[in-house]
């Protein structure tokens, strides 16, 4: 069987040890996270200030600092799914907002990878008992990975007839479109248990990085018995070592702040490649995200890039109607 090499090693068996004790405490003191406000939309539509963030939760101003490399954040709805409804938001928001479509072409061959091995490990445990044939059953995964390809094959769609909008309604376009898929169930609960098996698929395949740090595991009780209890049922907590593997599955580097710091934010990185990375805030067992603030340079720069191409764009429209001068009164 076939092993991919590995980019970035595991951090030390100790913070993971660490991330559990605290994350069980913050479990058992806020369990319902009562006089919690939890937003009606999946992913809240508008974004607040990072400074509502350091006002909702009473810091002191030696407890934000972290905070201050950001500046807004996006709420989305508290329901078990946080994290992975998070991650793949965050990313495909700056996904769209990419001109070229190389990071969609390489997530899909990501997600063919991801299929092999599924099916790898699916003959390897199966042959044990129905209950692993249950588990590694290929209908489920077949279809809920065609889904997530449909979702990543929409986004390459909003973004070429985003293009015909203009320049000012292109952005918009794209994100209404985004929210609105991430507003139902219906369309977003394949891709969450998509999410969730490519975390077990990751950790079954490089077993040898992740049994050292999962405590518990026995010959009675197994690292895929710990991924089919703990990792792919929905709407249960995905800890450090789950954020990890989904990271290092698709390859989009992650990191995550706490509200009060304290910890490497950075749980997976892409040294020196240009990649959408996503940004996460963790409080009380829930996730929500947040935006790096923008350099002044590079935000200028930008302005004047989207100014130029908004420019162009009027200019060839003018063109074209003077070509075409019936075109517009045909199309209304």
């Amino acid at each position: 069987m076939l092993r991919r090499a590995r980019g970035a090693s595991l951090d030390s068996p100790a913070m993971f040890r660490s991330w559990r004790a605290e994350e069980a405490l913050e479990r058992k003191e806020q369990i319902r996270r009562k006089g919690r406000e939890i937003c009606s939309e999946h992913v809240k539509h508008q974004t607040h200030p990072i400074t509502e963030v350091r006002r909702h939760h009473k810091l002191a101003s030696d407890e934000a600092n972290h905070l201050d490399a950001y500046s807004e954040c996006r709420s989305v709805i508290g329901d078990g799914e946080c994290f992975y409804r998070s991650f793949i938001f965050s990313y495909l928001e700056q996904v769209l907002d990419r001109q070229d479509t190389h990071e969609e072409q390489r997530l899909l061959d990501v997600v063919d990878m991801v299929n092999l091995h599924h099916a790898a490990l699916r003959c390897d445990y199966s042959e044990f008992s129905r209950v692993n044939r249950v588990r590694w059953d290929y209908s489920e995964f077949s279809r809920v990975s065609r889904a997530f390809k449909n979702l990543i094959e929409k986004v390459m769609r909003w973004k070429s007839h985003g293009r015909w909008k203009g320049m000012e309604s292109t952005s918009s376009y794209r994100k209404e479109e985004l929210l609105e898929f991430f507003s139902e169930y219906d369309t977003t609960q394949d891709i969450f248990i998509f999410l969730r098996l490519v975390v077990a698929v990751e950790i079954c395949w490089h077993h040898e990085e992740y049994e050292p740090l999962i405590p518990g595991l026995s010959r009675n009780y197994n690292l895929e018995d710990w991924c089919f209890q703990r990792v792919t049922p929905a709407r249960r907590f995905t800890d450090h070592v789950m954020m990890v593997a989904l990271a290092r599955a698709l390859e989009i580097p992650l990191r995550v702040e706490r509200v009060r710091g304290g910890y490497d934010p950075d749980i997976y990185t892409v040294p020196g490649v240009p990649r959408p990375r996503v940004t996460l805030l963790y409080s009380a067992n829930h996730y929500e995200i947040i935006y790096p603030r923008v350099p002044p340079a590079e935000n200028s720069s930008h302005q004047a890039s989207q100014i130029e191409h908004a420019a162009d764009e009027g200019s060839s429209q003018q063109t074209s109607q003077r070509e075409h001068p019936g075109d517009e009164s045909s199309s209304e």
